[in-house]
């Protein structure tokens, strides 16, 4: 979860099925921590806290268990308890203390109506309240560890089996999505897919994106105890990895569309620098190796400075250039050099305006009238296009040559930065249908 990586996290997010938020028992909670969790709570993904490192020297689990509730959540449910390193479960499908069933009643009405009414409600009845409540992401059980020392892991793991289940297949029709892109030494694609609903098998021949275009699955390969093996087919909830498929994109699907966890609001970077080969000779090398990384993480970004001709970066931070710097150099042999980083800067406009560029009238040289109005919107909506001409008079071609240009026109305003937060609407237009063209 570093910062500089939360667009490749939260693009994870689409096709979890749990997660576990790993904290540092000495640092504890941190700003992307946050930033994660609020994700997590947000899309209701089930999800487990693991307090690592509990080996360390000063550690303070009390005042950790207090940042917890005040920066993450009232409703934890701290499920083992820390004594000298090692840790003793104090909720269980055996036992549970007394404190930690007033909680379970104070979340789930149907135990607590027995519990009022002193009916008999064994351990096991808490339990699978539990994992009920964790299931629809109302309770966060937080367990305790030392990665590092093998502390708590088997105890993580069944916590893990027991509270993220996997969602039952709702259609036997295949729903797959491609959420991973990696190229081997040789620079071959492989592709990574969760199969959601139905199963691929080797040899099906396969829609992409419910569309009329179609692969034949050549080789197939799933993960089996955290090695590659070949397989003739992957089933629902498992991961399938396909090679050869030079046209898929991450978030393809193959056959039906999948249902996915929707809602996410996508973090776009803040920084960005000019980057330039220490040969010059090798600059479209770069600019390959640049386009390879970006199929493999769409959230890498870079252009061509059309005014300085400069190949420029968009970047998250700065661990997130040092790693470009190094992948550039050892996978595809080629040196480069940043310049100084800047802040990325948006313009967007005050207040509303509307312009006409009539036919015949200088400066214009085209044989059309064109009417905008711009309208500010609020920040982060982005850009808006929308039109009051009718297609019964003026065609989708020209229609969509005019959204083409507001597009090209919106990637460089008055001071050079990228124009959002607005509304142009398409308002007045005229042509001579002889000598008129998109």
């Amino acid at each position: 979860g570093h910062v500089d990586f939360l667009a490749e996290v939260e693009r994870t997010f689409k096709m979890l099925d749990g997660a576990v938020l790993i904290l540092s028992a000495k640092e504890g909670i941190q700003a992307q921590t946050k930033l994660l969790f609020s994700t997590l709570q947000k899309l209701q993904i089930p999800t487990i806290i693991f307090i690592n490192k509990i080996d360390r020297a000063g550690v303070n689990l009390e005042r950790l268990y207090l940042d917890i509730k005040t920066n993450l959540s009232q409703d934890v449910l701290f499920m083992q308890t820390v004594v000298d390193g090692s840790v003793y479960p104090v909720c269980s499908q055996t036992y549970i203390k007394e404190e930690y069933k007033e909680f379970v009643c104070d979340h789930d009405d149907n135990i607590l109506e027995r519990y009022l009414s002193d009916s008999e409600i064994s351990p096991a009845d808490y339990w699978n309240t539990i994992i009920a409540l964790v299931a629809k992401a109302k309770v966060y059980p937080v367990l305790h560890g030392s990665a590092m020392f093998n502390i708590g892991i088997n105890e993580l793991l069944d916590a893990i089996s027991s509270f993220i289940l996997p969602p039952a297949s709702v259609s036997n029709r295949l729903s797959a999505y491609l959420y991973k892109i990696e190229h081997d030494p040789k620079g071959h694609k492989r592709s990574f897919l969760k199969i959601i609903d139905g199963s691929l098998r080797l040899r099906d021949v396969v829609r992409i994106n419910d569309s009329e275009k179609s692969i034949k699955i050549k080789n197939l390969k799933t993960i089996y105890q955290g090695k590659e093996i070949n397989v003739d087919e992957v089933s629902a909830n498992d991961i399938a990895i396909v090679g050869d498929m030079e046209d898929f994109r991450i978030g393809d699907y193959l056959g039906a569309e999948p249902c996915l966890i929707q809602g996410l609001s996508h973090q776009h970077p803040a920084l960005k620098s000019s980057v330039r080969p220490d040969k010059p000779e090798e600059r479209s090398k770069v600019i390959s190796a640049l386009n390879t990384l970006w199929i493999e993480d769409p959230s890498l970004s870079f252009s061509i400075n059309s005014y300085s001709d400069e190949l420029e970066i968009s970047l998250y931070g700065l661990t997130q250039k040092e790693i470009i710097q190094t992948l550039l150099e050892e996978r595809f042999s080629v040196k480069v050099h940043f310049d100084e980083i800047k802040t990325i800067y948006k313009e967007r406009p005050v207040k509303k305006v509307n312009k006409i560029i009539q036919i015949e009238v200088p400066p214009n040289p085209y044989w059309a009238t064109i009417g905008l109005t711009l309208e500010p919107l609020p920040l982060g909506t982005g850009l808006q296009i929308e039109s009051d001409i009718s297609y019964g008079y003026l065609n989708h071609s020209f229609q969509n040559a005019v959204f083409e240009g507001i597009r090209m026109s919106c990637q460089s305003g008055l001071h050079g930065w990228e124009v959002t937060d607005l509304k142009v609407t398409f308002t007045q237009a005229e042509y001579y249908s002889p000598v008129s063209t998109p």
